[in-house]
């Protein structure tokens, strides 16, 4: 059998095609950022996802004339009816649809995250309903690198919407027309379809080997770099790359040479990580103790010191793993391990990445005992609420956590900042 046009294959690699025989949904809902289509994040996408099925704008103005004509505006009432049907999937390109979106319970969530624009990047709203729509979203896509790693690092379903190569990697046909694709185009599209039919990720590790292979190529060609050599050794390390070690050593010299201070704390201590993925505990816990500059993790070294000589093998990898970042991994050790110890750990992950659901799912009754836990949970309970579109809960359950602690009266003032930003992002207010 022919190969669809879609799989991709680039650089040698191919993703795998099992499941891929259903189709995505064939409506795609788009929810943009403010000031019409000339501001939407990611026109390209977009093109893609009409050549896929329908695709419907939100908005409260009316249709401006550089929207392609593949693209139909309808209101936001309209689309909370269309999205409680089969086949249809949120398309969520700025966070603060966060609430006004989650409330409507999509089927299928895609974000697209955007740049920060204005004051947007200084805002602790932003950086909060990111969290929080990458713990409800099936598929993230995002222009930022960066962005792109810790959502790896988290374990998160991710495509990067970037890269350097130019060229056409493959194609799709629309109306008897052959249209080119660029190589993230083409992952995004195999990612997509590996969501909606539940298949196994393997567009994320895809993408890793062929940033892992590019920033291998640039370093041969510049030489030993800090910032090349430790990216490299990031992406080796999420493909359980032996080389990782080496390409990190390499960052960590030569960010001493340029006399990075802090070189210990953001080079050295992920080798603690690499350590760990390789079983070595021990040499682990030892590099983290080196890179334990305050007295809190002095403290937190002292402990997991601890845990190793009682046998908690699992627990100190697994905490070793969430102080680099890596989620993801951590979570993995944490439900094998099973247990009221994972349990609580497992909690404070989902946390500190703001999975609100899963966090609420793992709280029993004889964990709110005392005013603060309680207090915490009325927090986190609300929050969940106001993500269901129970806003009245949610006030409610924030109000009863103001009683001990007025800073969550700043929840309350959240939703209604959210309330008008998705006005702005109607177009209803400036």
């Amino acid at each position: 059998m022919d190969k669809p046009e879609w799989v991709p294959e680039i650089n040698g690699k191919t993703a795998s095609t099992e499941d891929d025989s259903k189709c995505p949904p064939n409506r795609y809902i788009l929810f943009p950022r403010k000031g019409g289509w000339s501001t939407f994040p990611y026109p390209d996408i977009a093109a893609l996802l009409s050549a896929e099925g329908e695709v419907l704008y939100v908005s409260s103005q009316e249709r401006s004339e550089d929207m392609p004509p593949a693209i139909s505006v309808i209101t936001l009432p309209e689309a909370e009816i269309l999205l409680q049907q089969n086949h249809t999937a949120a398309v969520i390109a700025h966070p603060y649809w966060l609430t006004a979106v989650q409330s409507m319970q999509p089927k299928i969530s895609i974000v697209l995250l955007p740049e920060p624009a204005g004051d947007e990047a200084s805002s602790p709203l932003w950086e909060s309903c990111i969290s929080r729509l990458v713990g409800t979203a099936d598929l993230i896509g995002t222009s930022s690198e960066t962005r792109y790693m810790k959502l790896a690092f988290q374990g998160v379903r991710t495509v990067w919407l970037g890269g350097e190569d130019k060229a056409p990697a493959g194609s799709i046909h629309k109306d008897d027309l052959e249209v080119p694709l660029r190589d993230y185009e083409l992952l995004f599209l195999h990612a997509l379809r590996q969501t909606v039919t539940e298949a196994p990720d393997t567009i994320t590790p895809l993408q890793c080997s062929m940033r892992a292979d590019y920033y291998r190529q640039l370093r041969s060609k510049t030489g030993p770099h800090e910032t090349i050599s430790f990216l490299l050794a990031a992406y080796e390390y999420l493909l359980d790359d032996s080389r990782a070690a080496a390409s990190l050593k390499e960052a960590f010299t030569h960010a001493i040479m340029n006399g990075r201070s802090d070189c210990v704390q953001s080079h050295y201590r992920f080798l603690s990580a690499i350590h760990v993925k390789a079983g070595e505990v021990e040499s682990a816990l030892q590099v983290y103790g080196i890179s334990a500059g305050s007295e809190q993790e002095r403290h937190h070294y002292e402990q997991l010191c601890r845990w190793l000589e009682a046998g908690e093998h699992q627990l100190v990898q697994a905490e070793l793993l969430r102080l680099n970042d890596d989620y993801g991994a951590a979570l993995g050790i944490l439900d094998a391990l099973g247990g009221e110890t994972a349990r609580h750990w497992k909690f404070r992950i989902y946390q500190e990445t703001e999975c609100v659901e899963d966090a609420l799912a793992l709280v029993h009754a004889a964990d709110i005992q005392d005013r603060s836990s309680r207090r915490d949970y009325q927090e986190l309970s609300g929050t969940a609420m106001a993500l269901r579109g129970d806003r009245h809960g949610a006030v409610r359950q924030f109000l009863e956590a103001a009683m001990e602690n007025e800073e969550a009266l700043a929840r309350i003032v959240e939703m209604e900042l959210l309330d008008h930003a998705v006005q702005q992002l109607l177009g209803e207010v400036p």
